[in-house]
């Protein structure tokens, strides 16, 4: 074997070595950037769900739901799981409102974050809240986890 043939095959096996191990690592970085997409489009889901559907208020003399309209008190019986693309999420919500000049709170409600899950997203939408009969500005916060 000639000097030229050794030196072209350690070229090779450098060039397949080194095509390996950035394939490997970009395989991880698209599993890591996968999986927070997909947390962010639950979370997204959940919040969406949430302010059209299950928290929604309900007008009783005409039984017609109102979206991004919050009933405060179908928060006391929220669900904090969900399933998405085949995985479990927990969540916990917060609503913040606007009375008068301050600003007040309702929740947590749902599970406290977990001290060992360190990726989570959060996420608030704008809404109003039905109390004593009238609308308030408020916020609905979602944190969201994998379960």
């Amino acid at each position: 074997m000639t000097l030229t043939q050794i030196l072209k095959t350690l070229v090779t096996c450098i060039l397949v070595i080194t095509f390996v191990l950035v394939t490997a690592s970009a395989y991880r970085h698209h599993r890591s950037i996968s999986s927070l997409a997909k947390l962010s489009d639950a979370t997204s889901t959940i919040i969406t769900h949430l302010t059209v559907d299950e928290l929604a208020y309900v007008d009783e003399t005409d039984n017609s739901k109102h979206s991004y309209v919050l009933d405060p008190n179908k928060l006391e019986n929220l669900v904090i799981t969900t399933e998405f693309g085949g995985d479990n999420f927990e969540f916990q919500v917060m609503v913040h409102y606007k009375l008068g000049d301050g600003e007040q709170g309702l929740g947590p409600f749902g599970s406290a974050l977990p001290n060992d899950n360190k990726t989570n997203c959060s996420l608030t939408a704008a809404c109003a809240l039905w109390s004593s009969d009238r609308f308030l500005p408020a916020k609905l916060s979602v944190i969201a986890w994998y379960a």
